[in-house]
């Protein structure tokens, strides 16, 4: 099963990767294309190290969420005298939803 977080964003056989590239070719001149190509491949990093970035970013906030939920029930839970929640296990447990 594939994670979700990598499923390609396009199909492309090789057939139409073989044409992108004559076109390309054809279009800047060999000359220009690494140049191209470089420049092509650096914004792409960029963008996938961003949204890295920004994945890690809301991930942390969800934890910390749960985290300060979980302190704020166990704190009502002595106010009120009821048993402690369990702790540990994983989001998908706290929420009550399966993976």
């Amino acid at each position: 099963m594939c994670d979700p977080y990598h499923l390609p964003v396009f199909s492309v056989s090789p057939a139409e990767v073989i044409t992108i590239i004559a076109v390309a070719l054809i279009v800047f001149g060999p000359k220009r294309l690494p140049e191209i190509s470089r420049k092509a491949g650096t914004v792409l990093r960029e963008i996938r190290d961003t949204a890295a970035d920004l994945r890690r970013g809301i991930e942390r906030e969800y934890e910390d969420t749960f985290e300060t939920l979980g302190d704020v029930r166990r704190a009502m839970g002595q106010t009120l005298g009821e048993p402690e929640p369990p702790t540990g296990g994983t989001a998908a447990d706290r929420t009550g939803t399966e993976a």
